[in-house]
């Protein structure tokens, strides 16, 4: 029993947060390591990723690798609870979309490590999501066009949210930077219901036959936190000039379609006029037995005098 216990000596030299824990440990009959063993041979991180809230951590020279997990959490609201979905796990992470309501509330983890039925690993930490959180950006693609870029944010199709229909990501803005030559200009995009799927951004007003870089991350409120997706570059194309081999083309094809135009009005106005007749044969009922044609008047005929 002396090995299962907490005893006054092991609290002094712990964080204040880590006794209390300890003390709902023993109330809960969550699983206690052996004193031998470290209580804090991992890291535990936060990540905002694809818009879930997702818990992570790597081990630091555990003695003995566990081969299962278990992550509890308490918002020190209420006893310390086991997360039912991130019970008895071998992956490395659990996703705690569906259980965190609020960014601005302090969260103590502990994540239990275990190897068969003994315990190898216990690790802490107290997490506030709205600084601690890191927010991974989403995939993107860019487009671009004479005077502007198409950029294609890759979101999910339905935003995920939390209980009471608590919507975690919409206490951040997503940044997109534009950089020419060194120079970033920021485009801050407020993530709603509507931002979703294959959601498309354009930067306008550029300047033709110029090389443009874009970025894309979430603007946190610790600014030393900042996850900036790798650059993306295109260079966009010329402006057409009036001397182009294009403009050429369609100068030469509107002046022949002008020229025809005038010809074809031309020759119909002179032929309303008079000067230009088309040839007169007369009806065979006009014509006599001898063969001989009577004279037939044209309008266009010119009368002698």
């Amino acid at each position: 029993m002396t090995r299962m216990l907490w005893g006054h000596d092991a609290c002094a030299g712990r964080p204040l947060a880590l006794c209390l824990l300890g003390g709902i440990c023993l109330m809960s009959g969550m699983p206690q390591p052996l004193p031998e063993l470290s209580d804090g041979p991992c890291d535990i991180n936060i990540t905002l990723r694809n818009f879930r809230p997702v818990i992570s951590w790597k081990l630091r020279n555990a003695p003995i690798a566990p081969t299962h997990y278990t992550l509890w959490y308490t918002n020190m609201r209420k006893d310390m609870e086991v997360v039912e979905h991130c019970a008895n796990i071998t992956r490395p992470s659990c996703d705690v979309t569906n259980l965190w309501m609020d960014v601005s509330e302090t969260y103590e983890l502990q994540l239990v490590g275990s190897r068969g039925n003994a315990t190898v690993v216990q690790c802490f930490r107290s997490v506030f999501p709205e600084l601690d959180m890191l927010l991974e950006p989403p995939e993107f693609e860019v487009a671009g066009f004479t005077d502007h870029i198409r950029v294609t944010l890759v979101l999910p199709e339905t935003l995920p949210k939390g209980p009471q229909d608590q919507e975690l990501w919409s206490h951040f803005s997503l940044i997109i930077e534009e950089q020419l030559e060194g120079i970033a200009k920021k485009h801050k995009l407020k993530i709603n219901e509507d931002t979703k799927g294959n959601f498309t951004y354009v930067l306008d007003k550029l300047i033709p036959n110029t090389t443009y870089c874009v970025s894309v991350y979430f603007n946190p409120r610790n600014v030393e936190s900042v996850v900036r997706s790798p650059l993306k570059c295109t260079h966009l194309p010329p402006a057409r000039q009036p001397g182009s081999p294009e403009s050429a083309v369609i100068g030469a094809f509107t002046s022949v379609a002008f020229i025809v135009a005038v010809a074809v009005s031309s020759l119909m106005a002179l032929r309303r006029v008079g000067y230009i007749c088309l040839r007169s044969v007369p009806p065979k009922v006009l014509t006599t037995p001898a063969g001989h044609k009577p004279g037939v008047c044209s309008p266009c005929r010119k009368m002698r005098p």
